[in-house]
């Protein structure tokens, strides 16, 4: 697809919401478990970090088979193309046909019949169903386009490995995030990494990149899954705490046992504070003051299922939270706190993905009053949005946004519309989508100076560890999108991994302290419905810069 074509679908306009839900996030869950820490518990432990019995991942078949679908006459056939465009459009603007190769579509339609008339609409009768099922498999491609970039060979890099004391013989990581912590008026202090199996979160120290140096955070604290690391000050003593959003599950469901906790940080030790209630299935939290009242807020992204997913934000009341609603729809992703009108009060810009594919301001007017705009509606309900970023990628002062897609967890299906775009700010306004890089699968995306050359540089990173593994050789799996004019305009796309689609998370930092900065790059194993891995890999492949 070129990228006229890319940025023509991205325009900034409002549309109405729609209401079929694909299946979204992880998979695999096993009970979920509370921490009960204290607030002597160390940063680090020598103690091994010891994995959860796992279960298989998984996936909802659709309860109507192709062969319980009723015979097309020619009259409807012959008018097939209307009626799908008006039986679709009663829950969401129909898909185009290439978004999907012809092989795909059953199960994707099949699916959505389960999920038709979930939330009010009328459900698609079997005839319905079965003319949209002949349309798409007509007018599909047999498959999708495939592409790959050049290898990279200016930059070197060594290759690290690294997998905790402990779980050197299982290598069935399901890492969820990784981030570089600081501490005291921001200085970095290392990584901290995420994984779901375990429930407990890891931290690699800034220096020598080995095994022995990657070691629990907190010992054996459990976070519930967590999915997504943060920080804020939010004791307002000077030293970033550490946020953490957690699923309660790793199987999409409607069972409300996630929640969200902070790791508050001071001289005399570490004390781990839920934060609100349970929730259904955190994947994003994020701290500021919403209400100018002097202590911190959160919001929270609050994925569900098939109902219970929202947005919304804990208004702190002398310790206590109470729960502010903002969206009340599944599928939230990713926010971000910025005061993007200059007012002095924090505005929030969250990524709603399921079949809405929206990005959305919500402007706070003061004291946490908050009025939603639409500022870019993705060209279908098969966009994939997975991440949302800030950061002044064209270096004019102003925060952009970085936007990426590539979520397949839904229908298998690595696209060549998924990939890394940011959007332009000007003052207070969001202006014009640009687009970075284009990778089948880019679930993360990660960004820094990797050449060394002044500006900033993108590096995206597939996943899809569902599919079979002797088809992985078709994609790459992590690029490099060289910056080239400084101001983000012109990009130069090279290949750094090809064939491991495995990457659920994604960092660049300067990890062994050398002055050059480095990959590092978060792994998830796939398990078969008999609870085998698809393969095994390491916890953390840290590509090191040597030259």
């Amino acid at each position: 697809m070129q990228r006229s074509r890319i940025q023509t679908y991205l325009e900034i306009v409002v549309i109405c919401s729609v209401l079929v839900t694909f299946v979204g996030c992880w998979g695999e869950s096993t009970h979920p478990v509370s921490p009960k820490p204290d607030s002597g518990n160390s940063a680090t432990s020598k103690e091994p970090v010891r994995p959860d019995p796992v279960e298989p991942e998984r996936r909802e078949e659709p309860s109507l088979r192709r062969e319980d679908l009723p015979k097309l006459t020619p009259e409807l056939i012959a008018d097939a193309e209307n009626l799908v465009m008006g039986s679709c459009s009663r829950c969401h603007a129909p898909l185009p046909t290439d978004v999907l190769p012809r092989p795909a579509w059953e199960k994707a339609i099949l699916a959505m019949a389960d999920m038709a008339g979930e939330t009010g609409q009328v459900p698609a009768t079997p005839e319905e169903i079965a003319i949209a099922l002949h349309w798409y498999e007509q007018q599909a491609p047999e498959q999708l386009e495939y592409f790959r970039y050049p290898p990279e060979q200016r930059l070197e890099f060594e290759t690290y490995e690294l997998t905790p004391r402990g779980l050197e013989a299982e290598r069935i990581p399901a890492v969820s995030d990784i981030m570089m912590v600081r501490g005291d008026r921001g200085r970095p202090e290392g990584i901290l990494v995420s994984e779901l199996r375990s429930r407990r979160l890891m931290f690699l120290p800034y220096g020598n990149v080995n095994s022995s140096e990657l070691l629990p955070y907190l010992g054996a604290v459990e976070f519930n899954y967590p999915a997504s690391l943060s920080q804020a000050d939010v004791d307002g003593k000077g030293r970033m705490d550490i946020l953490v959003s957690s699923m309660g599950g790793m199987n999409p469901s409607n069972d409300v046992d996630g929640g969200s906790w902070v790791i508050l940080r001071s001289d005399q030790g570490i004390e781990v504070q839920p934060l609100g209630g349970a929730m259904a299935r955190a994947c994003d939290l994020k701290g500021a003051d919403f209400d100018d009242d002097g202590d911190t807020d959160f919001v929270v992204c609050s994925f569900g299922f098939r109902g219970p997913g929202k947005l919304f934000w804990l208004k702190s009341i002398q310790g206590q939270y109470v729960v502010k609603e903002l969206d009340q729809r599944d599928g939230f992703v990713a926010a971000i706190i910025d005061d993007v009108d200059g007012d002095d009060d924090e505005d929030i810009i969250a990524l709603l993905s399921q079949e809405h594919e929206v990005l959305i301001q919500y402007t706070n007017g003061g004291m946490g009053n908050f009025e939603p705009k639409v500022l870019l509606t993705f060209p279908h309900a098969a966009w994939g949005s997975s991440d949302l970023q800030r950061v002044d990628i064209d270096r004019d002062g102003d925060r952009d946004l970085i936007l990426v897609n590539g979520d397949t967890l839904d229908d298998n299906t690595p696209k060549p519309t998924h990939g890394i775009r940011w959007v332009e700010r000007k003052g207070d306004q969001y202006v014009e989508v640009h687009e970075i890089l284009l990778l089948p699968g880019c679930e993360r995306a990660a960004v820094g100076d990797l050449d060394g050359d002044g500006d900033l540089d993108m590096v995206g990173a597939a996943f899809f560890p569902q599919l079979p593994v002797d088809q992985w050789h078709k994609w790459d799996s992590v690029v490099w999108a060289e910056n080239l004019t400084g101001d983000a305009k012109s990009w130069q796309i090279h290949t750094l991994e090809v064939g491991n689609p495995v990457h659920s998370a994604v960092l660049l930092d300067d990890v062994d302290q050398d002055g050059m900065v480095d990959v590092i790059l978060g792994n998830y194993v796939w398990l078969r419905a008999d609870g085998t891995p698809q393969t095994r890999r390491d916890y953390l492949t840290v590509m090191r810069r040597s030259k």
